[in-house]
Formats: structure tokens, C-alpha cells, sequence
């Protein structure tokens, strides 16, 4: 699911930014990106974000918030260092180094170095982790929301499923009694005439009703379906219903080869549709 929080940090003469955003994936795959002064920080809070989520391509940045980022000073002596070495690299070349304005800008920007060094993150780490807490509550809170939306969608789409159960059961009751009597008329225009109570017609009868028989996909479909209505409302639920969707398709697929009616067929098209978009969705829930 998707989803952005943040929140800020606050330390002595600076103040540093959280941002944790959240795109739909399978799995779960975390990357952290922080100051250089804290190596530290990507193993540490990996383990943070990866107690509170468990589905989705998560990216967390801190950085340094925008009303502190030009309090910088100018490194003269790294400035002077890099011109002594272009004008010796010049003289080696046979040139001579002509210094402008300009060339001095470039230095100075590329050497220009921070006015806050920032604390050990062992000293602060317990800062640092209740911005994290409060950025990851805000990127919950988003993602709860479009999961009450989700959840709503995918209800609509089982209560379709549910119907689509009951016409697939409804046609096939009647394709023995279609069968027999399609039966019974091929008999008679091949001049052929038996009784429908003629012990081959009987076992003719016997078996295709067996063959033609969904009963127990129906049962499984009915089940499958109220077990992830009932997920639906419980948390952290996307990979139980990742599997009720794998078992959905199963079921209806079992009954398209079964299907004897044209009316079966249709629903089962139309019902394995349905749950390819319900996979779809599921793949967005936590």
C-alpha cells in the first residue's frame, strides 16, 4: 500500500527531517538513507520500520531540513589546498593556472562544509527513533485509510462472487434432467426406444450426474468466500488472503471443467475475472 509520513528531529543548532514513503510490492523491502556522520543508522532503522510494516517497497530518508541547510562555512584551507594542486597539475602540463573568479566559486561550493557536525547517533539514537515511531504512525494512519477504501471494494466484488456461487449451483441442477432427456430423444431418432427407468439408461444418468456434480467445489467456494470476508477486518492479513485467492481459482476452475450447462460456463468466466481484480487488490493490503 501506499503511503508518506514525517516527522523532524531537533538537536542542538540543527534540525534534521524523516521522510518514510511506502509503494505497493509482494514483499517487504526497506532502504534507509541518512546523514554520512551515521553509518549506523540504516541497520537500526531497518529494524524499526520492519517491526511496524510487513508488505511494500519502503524509503526513508533523513536529511537536513531546509531552514538550517545554509548554515555552511567556506573551507579556505581546503580551497587553497585544491588551487596549489591545479597549479601544479598546470606547470606539469606546461600551462599556467589563470585563477578567476569564477574557478574560486566552484571551489569553494564543492569544499563548502557544514557549520553543525552532528552528535554520535548513540547519544541521540533515542531521538532519532521517536521521529521514526511518529513518521511511521503518520504513514500508517495514510495507509489505513486507503485499506478502509480497499477492504470496501473488495467486499462489493465478494458479495458479486457470492451470487456468481449460487448461479453456477442453480444451472447445474438441472443439466441431469436436460441430459436424460436429450438423452432419451437421441435414442428415439435413431429409432431406439428404451424407458427412462431401463437399467443402462439408469447408469448412464448415474454417471454423468457424477461427473457434472459441483457440490463440494460450491461448499469450498461458499467457505473460501466467507473466510475472507472475515479477514478482510483483521490486521495484517494480505498474505492469508493472498492464498483464499489462489483457492478461489482453484475452485472455480475445477467447476469450468465440470460445467455441463452453458449458463456455468458463462458465470465461471465471469467469476474468474472477478477474482484475477481481487488478486489484484490483495496484492495492495498489508
Amino acid at each position: 500500500m501506499t503511503g508518506f509520513g514525517r516527522a523532524e528531529i531537533n538537536l542542538p543548532g540543527v534540525r534534521l527531517s524523516v521522510e518514510i514513503a511506502t509503494v505497493n510490492q509482494k514483499n517487504l523491502q526497506v532502504s534507509v538513507f541518512g546523514p554520512e556522520a551515521w553509518p549506523a543508522l540504516e541497520s537500526a532503522a531497518s529494524g524499526w520500520i520492519r517491526a511496524r510494516l510487513q508488505r511494500g517497497k519502503v524509503t526513508a530518508r533523513v536529511t537536513q531540513a531546509a531552514a538550517s541547510a545554509t548554515q555552511r562555512q567556506w573551507d579556505h584551507e581546503a580551497v587553497a589546498s585544491s588551487l596549489d594542486e591545479l597549479a601544479k597539475i598546470a606547470q606539469h602540463c606546461g600551462l599556467k593556472l589563470a585563477a578567476d573568479g569564477e574557478l574560486l566559486l566552484r571551489l569553494a561550493e564543492s569544499s563548502r562544509r557544514p557549520s553543525v557536525v552532528l552528535p554520535e547517533l548513540t547519544s541521540v539514537e533515542a531521538i532519532v527513533r521517536t521521529a521514526f515511531e511518529e513518521a511511521l504512525q503518520n504513514l500508517v494512519t495514510m495507509r489505513q485509510a486507503e485499506g478502509a477504501a480497499l477492504a470496501k471494494d473488495l467486499n462489493e466484488r465478494l458479495a458479486k462472487m457470492a451470487t456468481m456461487v449460487s448461479g453456477m449451483e442453480q444451472a447445474e441442477k438441472v443439466a441431469p434432467v436436460r441430459h436424460r432427456d436429450a438423452m432419451l430423444k437421441r435414442l428415439k431418432d435413431a429409432g431406439l426406444s428404451l424407458d427412462v427407468s431401463d437399467e443402462r439408461v439408469l447408469k448412464e444418468l448415474a454417471l454423468f450426474a457424477d461427473r457434472s456434480d459441483i457440490t463440494e467445489e460450491v461448499v469450498r467456494l461458499k467457505s473460501h468466500v466467507a473466510q475472507f470476508t472475515a479477514e478482510l477486518g483483521l490486521p495484517n492479513c494480505g498474505r492469508k488472503l493472498d492464498f483464499l485467492v489462489q483457492e478461489l481459482l482453484r475452485e472455480v476452475n475445477t467447476i469450468g471443467s465440470k460445467a455441463s450447462e452453458i449458463a456455468t460456463t458463462k458465470l465461471v468466466l465471469e467469476a474468474k475475472t472477478e477474482i484475477e481484480r481481487i488478486r489484484e487488490q490483495v496484492q495492495n493490503l498489508e
